[in-house]
């Protein structure tokens, strides 16, 4: 009886220590997402290694100079030390503001990115300034010039190379002379750096290389004369209003004219190489292979279903196809392709099994051997240790909601995952591939940061934030779910529960999407921001639920083929589908189920709220397309073709096709200098509505572009956003 009497003591003490500790939980706001830092995850930043791989550099904010410090951890040992105090980082007694930094190929100098002013996406300009390790001495390139782009010092430690006023220089690094490699620069004439479509669609900001030897440079010459401007307007400049001009393709027009050169240093001759005559192609990579004689480029065809390599002699010109692949719709662009340094021989990925794999091949072109397959997808090529004959890759065997790092042996042996934890593996791997730095998280787990051996063993722990002041609220996690359609296909998804979820009530459900070829929304992945704001909206009463639909990515070449010609067939029939699974289940609400998404994931929401009117009660689309035909090139025509091959394509993925159709309450919000999804696409659906007497709601934010950030604008948007599905869902 006393034993009895003590346990139900005990757990009467137990329910109410339980009780207390839940009341002590506090919401969450807004504020605590956008308005602060204290819910980011603390990951180890700019991470350099040194070009023998024994050891590291990575910076960390000085709070009591308010500069970022680099510091330089040993990986055998793990001594840290500071290298570089970043106050101490002077220039004849100016302060230089640090926004970057790398590590010369020589081990003798850090690259030093001043102040930098951002571009476009990628692209960014700055003054630039090498720190000598040694001495501590630091030297300005250009006399301090603030627009330097691309900048790099050659493989011997003798030259350093930079893009300004649309030209390529050189500096010799003993005797301080600068030479000019390219003279025809202009804002039309483009060297060493790319035009808006090539960096934004193929995700390249810096357009030239050092061959091997430091003797020469090859570079893209874009000429964008023929492409048709789009104007962007600054109405907050002052009394009247600025225009800036942008070289914008849309699809069906005219692209840049790109050549590639091979000059010498340091006198700049040219040598133009052999990429074919017809002038409207693409050339999205270019490498120099284990020869400075010999330089390898990617060829693309205009509707980018046919990709060639070409391999060139670099001082006769001439070249030859040495690899090709080709798709009945599409080919994606990758950073796979890997030249062995001691071999004749390239590592090449391609989806034509159905899924993406890696091949080796030799320079004349033959195929030595596949060295993966099955029905599972290579992401991407991490790199190859010739010393321990294998590559390094990252792949989705386990499952396509996840990312795990792998390795192959080169004679296709030996494959064996090297990640631990399942989850989401991103990697930083030392130049010689002994080790690396993983970055891992989950859904459940922020980002952490690790060193292993390249065989997936732990060195050390870098950096295990789980951020503590998430314990402070009822935190709550996404639940991974299958959906399966009514035609029988299986789709992924994830729900997420309010942490008083009670299965008799009737909640109504935020639907998040994208939806666009390629894409996973729905992956074992810490989201960031995103993942607390769908925790916010948890607390305040709504169920949130993502699918992706037939046309994203992780499941094979043949799934995501479907979005082909027409963006918005199965997105919205799937989505749909999801919102029917939805409506079946007893604790929804069935009337109150909304949708929101950005950019494709906007025009997914004009379409789901037009074209599959009556499903959603509530739509927020951010920076929306409304009609392709708005879009660049590159992107649309990978996908749709263009409009004169594929005019019913176009319009069945028209948002204004259906604008008639629209009801339940939209809200649209866009930024008005967005120089990717123009605001035009949101005045003309807008216009279309109007014209058909259908109403709607707009939030425009100022001279912002399409991430719609800085200051307090996030903090702003989301409040709107999450305003409106309470006053309106």
């Amino acid at each position: 009886m006393i034993k009895l009497r003590s346990l139900l003591i005990y757990l009467i003490v137990i329910s109410l220590f339980s009780a207390l500790h839940a009341q002590q939980k506090k919401p969450l706001t807004l504020k605590d997402i956008f308005g602060s830092n204290k819910l980011r995850a603390k990951v180890v930043e700019n991470i350099q290694w040194l070009p023998d791989g024994s050891a590291f550099t990575y910076t960390k904010g000085n709070p009591k100079t308010g500069f970022e410090d680099i510091y330089k951890m040993d990986v055998k040992s793990g001594k840290v030390i500071l290298l570089l105090e970043g106050a101490s980082l002077m220039d004849n007694g100016k302060q230089v503001h640090m926004s970057h930094y790398e590590w010369t190929p020589n081990g003798k100098y850090l690259l030093i990115e001043g102040k930098e002013t951002a571009i476009w996406r990628h692209s960014r300009q700055a003054p630039y300034y090498l720190y000598d390790v040694a001495s501590k001495k630091v030297i300005a390139l250009a006399n301090h010039n603030p627009h330097l782009r691309n900048v790099k010092l050659s493989p011997d430690g003798r030259w350093v190379g930079f893009v300004r006023d649309h030209n390529i220089f050189v500096v010799n690094l003993s005797s301080d002379k600068e030479f000019q490699i390219t003279h025809d620069g202009s804002d039309n004439i483009l060297n060493g750096e790319f035009d808006w479509v090539y960096e934004e669609e193929f995700g390249l900001a810096d357009a030239w290389r050092w061959s091997p030897d430091s003797k020469e440079i090859a570079f893209w010459r874009l000429d964008q004369t023929r492409v048709g401007v789009y104007h962007l307007v600054d109405d907050l400049a002052g009394q009247y209003n600025t225009v800036f001009n942008l070289k914008y393709p849309k699809v069906g027009t005219k692209n840049s004219i790109v050549k590639i050169g091979v000059a010498t240093i340091p006198g700049g001759k040219t040598t133009w190489m052999d990429i074919g005559k017809n002038d409207d192609i693409y050339i999205p990579r270019i490498y120099w292979t284990n020869s400075s004689s010999e330089l390898a480029m990617l060829r693309m065809n205009r509707p980018q279903n046919r990709l060639e390599m070409l391999l060139a002699n670099t001082s006769t010109r001439k070249s030859k196809t040495i690899i090709s692949d080709s798709d009945p719709d599409w080919i994606d662009i990758q950073d796979d392709i890997q030249f062995l340094k001691h071999k004749d021989e390239i590592i090449w990925t391609s989806e034509k099994s159905g899924y993406r794999h890696i091949y080796l091949y030799t320079y004349s072109g033959k195929l030595i051997r596949q060295l993966t397959s099955g029905n599972w997808e290579v992401s991407a090529v991490a790199g190859v240790s010739e010393e321990n004959n294998c590559v390094y890759f990252y792949g989705k065997k386990d499952s396509p909601m996840q990312q795990n790092i792998y390795r192959v042996n080169l004679d296709g042996t030996g494959l064996e995952r090297i990640s631990i934890q399942p989850g989401w593996h991103d990697a930083n791997f030392s130049p010689d591939m002994k080790y690396y730095i993983d970055f891992f998280s989950d859904v459940k787990t922020p980002t952490q940061t690790v060193l292993r051996n390249a065989d997936g063993h732990l060195i050390r722990i870098l950096e295990m934030d789980n951020i503590k002041a998430l314990e402070d609220y009822h935190m709550v996690y996404p639940e991974f779910l299958t959906v399966t359609t009514s035609d029988g296909v299986k789709l992924n998804a994830y729900m997420i529960k309010p942490y008083n979820f009670d299965p008799n009530k009737k909640y109504p459900v935020l639907v998040y999407g994208y939806g666009g070829p390629g894409s996973q929304m729905v992956i074992d992945r810490w989201a960031g921001s995103r993942t607390l704001f769908h925790q916010y909206m948890t607390e305040k009463g709504y169920i949130v639920f993502c699918l992706d639909n037939r046309g994203t990515g992780g499941r094979g070449k043949a799934f995501k083929n479907l979005a082909f010609h027409d963006l918005g067939k199965w997105s919205v029939h799937d989505q749909i589908e999801g919102a029917k699974f939805l409506a079946a289940l007893p604790y929804v609400d069935a009337k109150r189920i909304g949708f929101w998404g950005w950019s494709g994931g906007g025009y997914l929401t004009l379409m789901l709220m037009t074209k599959g009117a009556g499903y959603f009660k509530t739509g927020v689309a951010v920076a929306p397309v409304s009609d392709f035909k708005f879009y660049d090139t590159i992107w649309t025509e990978r996908y749709m073709g263009t409009p004169a091959d594929n005019a019913n394509g176009f319009k069945d993925a028209s948002v204004l096709t259906y604008a008639d159709r629209l009801k339940g309450k939209l809200l649209i919000i866009h930024g008005s200098t967005d120089d990717n999804v123009h605001f035009q696409n949101t005045l003309a659906i807008a216009d279309k509505f109007q014209e058909d007497l259908k109403q709607f709601d707009l939030m425009v934010y100022p001279n912002r572009n399409h991430r719609i950030s800085g200051g307090n604008t996030q903090l702003h948007l989301f409040t709107k956003i999450s305003d409106y599905f309470e006053t309106n869902l």
